[in-house]
């Protein structure tokens, strides 16, 4: 004789768990990568100069005091459209790890030129000493967006 109510159990948990299990990985969480990109936006940094930016961040080491450390490198792209140097655009990074609650803030500034030898548009970055963890990048050209990175 078959156990026809055991198996009927087995398969309804069998089945609730399979849908847990689909169910999770639809939701979108937020994750931390080593890199992250925001996609380019339009910005206006004088009456004279619109255009957009564009922004990534990335671990990398970096030295604090005699050692190496964990860092979070932040680089903007500012593509005004004019590149005679008239156009310079300033970016506020703000950044938090969130796994220590360190912080800090640094202005990135970008005049858009093009680079001859390696073609960057209004390339400019800067680097800070985060400490490791996940650390969580805003930038004032992207209100709303930000970036997880894995430090």
């Amino acid at each position: 004789m078959t156990d026809t109510k055991g198996m009927t159990s087995l398969r309804a948990v069998g089945l609730t768990l399979a849908a847990l299990a689909v169910s999770s990985l639809s939701v979108g969480t937020a994750s931390a990568d080593a890199f992250g990109q925001l996609a380019a936006v339009p910005v206006v940094a004088s009456p004279t100069c619109g255009g957009t930016v564009s922004a990534d961040a990335q671990a990398t080491p970096v030295q604090v005091g005699d050692r190496v450390g964990h860092g979070v490198g932040v680089s903007i792209r500012y593509d005004a459209g004019i590149y005679d140097g008239s156009c310079t655009l300033t970016v506020t990074a703000a950044w938090t790890n969130l796994d220590t609650g360190a912080s800090g803030r640094g202005d990135i500034t970008s005049v858009s030129t093009i680079d001859g030898h390696y073609g960057f548009i209004g390339y400019a970055n800067a680097t800070f000493a985060t400490g490791s963890g996940t650390v969580v990048v805003t930038l004032s050209s992207h209100p709303g967006a930000e970036m997880r990175i894995t430090a």
